[in-house]
């Protein structure tokens, strides 16, 4: 409901996966089901081969590429695939989205691939995505179909899927703006740079998260 909240899907398009850290055990959304009529009772619990170990409903059809990733990447907690129109576009156009802006060069990096094209529904469409997925992936496009989002918590994985469709839309927009041309880039040498001071000062330290929790009495 969050993701369709924020209009990273609609429909039925798309699907999303969360692992349980502690049993490996995977929930995910459904096959065909619109999501306003969704109820927990709809989410399929699978194991790490993508076989259904407790539901109703029969799991998304992107349940090999949920799993094989999940397999692969023990670090990865959730998964979140959108048909997002931006990213769609650039995945009809280039072999990767360049870093056109610093927000998705911080979060996902420089330069979010494009895959192969993969046939939907199969391990070959998982496949696909492992060949163009790195160690520290967040967020890969799958070629003529939409995005791919990884993170350790749904929230997190979401994120990224509303960053790099952002990001999409910039540059294609961009791209019409310049005539075509390829618009200015946040130049690459500076990004390791900028992740790591990202990465170091960003946010609020723990220590100071307590300090302004409010304390009984």
């Amino acid at each position: 409901m969050e993701a369709l909240a924020r209009g990273v899907v609609h429909g039925t398009a798309g699907n999303m996966s969360l692992r349980d850290l502690e049993s490996g055990l995977i929930a995910i959304s459904p096959s065909g089901i619109p999501y306003p009529a969704l109820t927990p009772a709809d989410i399929v619990i699978v194991n790490d081969l993508g076989e259904v170990v407790d539901g109703r409903r029969k799991p998304s059809s992107e349940t090999p590429l949920h799993s094989m990733v999940m397999r692969a990447r023990p670090h990865i907690r959730a998964i979140v695939h959108t048909h997002s129109h931006y990213a769609t576009v650039v995945s009809c156009i280039r072999p990767y989205l360049p870093p056109i802006l610093t927000e998705v060069c911080l979060v996902v990096g420089a330069r979010v691939p494009v895959t192969r094209y993969g046939l939907t529904g199969t391990p070959d469409f998982g496949e696909s995505v492992m060949e163009a997925l790195e160690p520290d992936s967040r967020a890969v496009i799958l070629k003529n179909h939409g995005l791919v989002c990884f993170g350790d918590s749904f929230d997190a994985a979401l994120g990224i899927a509303e960053i790099v469709e952002e990001a999409a839309r910039v540059y294609v927009h961009a791209l019409a703006a310049n005539g075509g041309r390829e618009p200015d880039l946040v130049p690459e040498e500076l990004i390791p740079e900028m992740a790591e001071r990202f990465r170091r000062t960003y946010g609020q330290a723990a220590a100071a998260n307590e300090a302004m929790a409010p304390r009984a009495g």
